[in-house]
């Protein structure tokens, strides 16, 4: 017999078990918190696992749970609860409007710091439960035990290939039948729109485009569903702001950059599919040069905050350009 070299942990002080009759037994758990009809959202930070500096995942992780903690400030009977990169927020179908309000005001925080979050939205059940084990746990025990049907979907439809908000048929039936809310397609995929604001939109489509570049300059097929992920950012954005010149003049700043080599350049071009004597002449005839561009501070941040994501590989650095 093989026997391991540490042995299970015994119980201390653990005295004779009482008989106790079946009349008198409770529930193992209580529910602390409790809605029947909700509407759930699950949230976490895309890439998350993949970085690799200290700092910046503390950082990362102050700037997700801040946006969200401000938004709970101004959103009263809406529950939120933040456990490291990922999320739940829930409120009564009543709410279902403040509830997108207080998810689209957390996505603008997690933009302006930099920060792409993938999340799923259902309608269901939402419970809060307390087990007997945890009234027994001592001080070195955190937990939070969430359930419910809107719990298990929510977190189903996060897996979708963006960082974007998913959903489902009865989610999409309810916000468009009830809000008026579109509704945009990504393949068999539902997406209840971030935002319908063009300068968060154009910081999200930016961010995702730089970073999209870093990994074509590495070309490794390792990387072949992230940079799936941030084309879909960019789809996304071009199709909400509604303007079929969006995506170029977003690129012609960023491509043009000294640091962007002329294969990464076709690569990103052919992906958005900018044909390379259009954007040339484009190039050539662009009022606002490069330089312009870099000259203004937000862009400048906007380099920066692209640069700190240590879960895309360090191939190309814009914080060197201007």
């Amino acid at each position: 017999m093989v026997r391991h070299p540490i042995r299970p942990m015994k119980l201390r002080g653990v005295t004779k078990p009482k008989k106790i009759p079946i009349s008198e037994l409770k529930p193992g758990k209580e529910v602390i918190f409790e809605v029947p009809d909700a509407v759930v959202a699950y949230f976490d930070i895309l890439g998350f696992s993949d970085k690799k500096n200290d700092e910046e995942i503390e950082a990362c992780l102050a700037d997700f749970s801040g946006a969200l903690i401000l938004s709970a400030r101004q959103n009263p009977n809406i529950r939120f609860n933040i456990f490291s990169d990922c999320a739940f927020i829930s409120a009564p179908i009543k709410d279902a409007a403040n509830l997108l309000s207080a998810i689209r005001f957390a996505f603008l925080g997690w933009i302006a710091d930099g920060i792409l979050v993938r999340g799923g939205i259902s309608i269901g059940s939402y419970k809060e439960i307390r087990t007997a084990a945890q009234d027994m746990s001592s001080t070195n025990v955190v937990s939070s035990l969430f359930s419910g049907s809107g719990v298990t979907k929510a977190v189903r439809l996060e897996k979708g290939p963006a960082a974007l908000l998913f959903t489902d048929d009865i989610c999409k039936e309810f916000y468009s039948s009830h809000y008026d809310e579109p509704i945009f397609f990504l393949d068999d995929h539902m997406i209840i729109g971030w935002s319908d604001e063009r300068q968060p939109l154009y910081q999200f489509a930016a961010l995702s485009l730089i970073r999209l570049l870093k990994l074509l300059a590495i070309k490794d097929e390792k990387y072949r569903s992230i940079k799936e992920k941030l084309l879909n950012n960019l789809r996304y954005s071009n199709t909400v702001i509604g303007d079929r010149l969006f995506l170029l003049s977003l690129s012609l700043p960023i491509l043009s950059l000294p640091v962007i080599t002329s294969d990464v350049r076709g690569d990103a071009l052919s992906l958005l599919r900018i044909e390379p004597d259009y954007f040339e002449y484009c190039c050539k005839n662009l009022a606002e040069s490069c330089d312009a561009w870099l000259n203004k501070v937000e862009n400048k941040m906007l380099l920066a905050l692209a640069d700190m994501d240590s879960s895309i590989p360090q191939s190309l650095n814009f914080t060197l350009c201007g």
